[in-house]
């Protein structure tokens, strides 16, 4: 009984060990000139993202910020939270026009949408970036089926995302 008592510890042991070591899902993206164009124009998908360089004052302010927004957005599946290092990835920041830091912008479907101005702090951010999202959704489907009223199609993209939701396999 001894030796199973101990086969149990080390099988404990391990399996614990395991999942300190097994890498967690960020919920910050970091954007390179590798990635960066094909990203934001995923179809359907906002990107809100944070272009900021780490000698930056302004930047190291914002201390976990960026990443607790990545936290509250984890359950928004259309809306990916993004950063981009301008020190390291300059043709990015030169690409999409910027010159000071921090700068936060919404991309939709391949195109700025917006850029945010605001208090910088989570919620504000949160519902900034959602509002926007909605905002471009409706736009991109308005332009699609130039026929409907403004109201259904933000009542069909709210319907395609609990179609989307509902139809998850877990």
């Amino acid at each position: 009984m001894k030796i199973h008592h101990h086969s149990f510890l080390l099988l404990l042991t391990i399996i614990i060990t395991s999942c300190l070591i097994i890498p967690t899902h960020s919920e910050v993206i970091t954007l390179t000139t590798d990635t960066f164009s094909d990203k934001i124009k995923e179809k359907g998908t906002a990107w809100f993202v944070k272009f900021c360089v780490p000698w930056c004052k302004h930047c190291k302010n914002l201390g976990s910020l960026w990443d607790d927004l990545g936290k509250a957005m984890e359950t928004e599946d259309e809306i990916e939270i993004g950063e981009v290092d301008c020190g390291t990835d300059k043709a990015v920041c030169s690409k999409v026009d910027i010159h000071s830091y921090p700068i936060f912008k919404v991309f939709y479907d391949g195109e700025e949408v917006a850029r945010y101005q605001g208090t910088r702090n989570v919620e504000s951010l949160k519902a900034f970036v959602l509002e926007e999202a909605e905002k471009a959704a409706a736009k991109s489907l308005h332009g699609l089926q130039p026929a409907l009223h403004p109201g259904l199609v933000v009542k069909s993209f709210f319907r395609l995302r609990l179609a989307k939701v509902h139809s998850a396999q877990f």
